[in-house]
């Protein structure tokens, strides 16, 4: 019976968990009508460390960042996306099959999420690490004078409002 309860609940999370991979189709731009809110907006969750709004940055600062970005743009973002939800299909497979789950399979199938999610990581704090290196010394100061403020708007999300309610609770 236990077992039947933690499959489930590893199930739900896992769906609630695999839900933004699905409709991802530019991590960098919400669907419409979609405001971007949540841990998950960026696909894999990690938010720029570098927060640069606000900070004045020179025409030729503000290109080589352009620049940075686009180079640093993956060729095909659905390909790394359907990956990650073929992944956790394959977990929620192994975790709604009757019988023993095939722990060994798991494993594997978490590994490569990890190795996934590690790759996405390094390559967005080489990101970071390059627009670091086009800033000047005292916008790096604004910068981290700045770090502990909550970010106010992502995408037009605006951070401090209570979350939208669950569809159809419109009519309360």
């Amino acid at each position: 019976m236990k077992k039947i309860m933690l499959a489930t609940a590893l199930v739900a999370g896992l769906s609630a968990f695999s839900g933004p991979f699905a409709h991802a189709e530019d991590a960098s731009h919400p669907p419409k009508g979609h405001k971007g809110c949540g841990p998950m907006h960026h696909g894999f969750g990690m938010p720029p460390v570098l927060r640069l709004k606000g900070i004045n940055l020179t025409a030729d600062q503000k290109t080589k960042i352009k620049a940075i970005f686009e180079a640093s743009k993956p060729t095909d973002p659905k390909a790394g996306m359907q990956q990650m939800h073929d992944l956790h299909k394959q977990i929620t497979t192994l975790l709604t099959t009757p019988g023993p789950v095939d722990q060994t399979k798991l494993q594997a199938l978490t590994q490569q999420i990890d190795t996934i999610e590690s790759q996405h990581t390094a390559r967005h704090l080489q990101t970071e690490v390059q627009i670091h290196d086009v800033l000047t010394p005292d916008q790096l100061k604004e910068i981290a004078a700045k770090a502990d403020e909550p970010p106010k708007h992502m995408h037009g999300c605006d951070m401090d409002a209570p979350p939208p309610p669950p569809p159809g609770d419109d009519a309360k």
